[in-house]
């Protein structure tokens, strides 16, 4: 592996935390949008499930950064934990 590759799977990994910063973030503007009346009837199961979610999601990309990958398995890696937390998102706002 050259330091050029190592060089894009570090570029790749950090614009995949970016997003999901943006995605995490989004989160309080979303709950001014939509109110917190649907969350307040959620359990405690619910909870661990979403921090779990949001948890391993950046775990996920950040492994990526240490551990050294081609760059297609660390586009697909990152690309599960963009995913993963844009839907860990969705199960906090479904659409109704």
């Amino acid at each position: 592996m050259t330091e050029n590759t190592l060089f894009i799977n570090k570029i790749i990994s950090i614009a995949a935390l970016l997003i999901i910063a943006v995605i995490l973030i989004s989160i309080p503007f979303r709950l001014k949008k939509n109110g917190t009346e649907s969350l307040k009837e959620k359990g405690a199961g619910f909870w661990t499930r979403e921090i779990a979610i949001f948890v391993s999601s950046v775990v996920i990309v950040v492994l990526s950064i240490f551990i050294h990958f081609e760059i297609v398995p660390t586009v697909c890696l990152c690309g599960c934990g963009i995913l993963g937390t844009w839907a860990g998102m969705q199960e906090l706002f479904p659409k109704e």
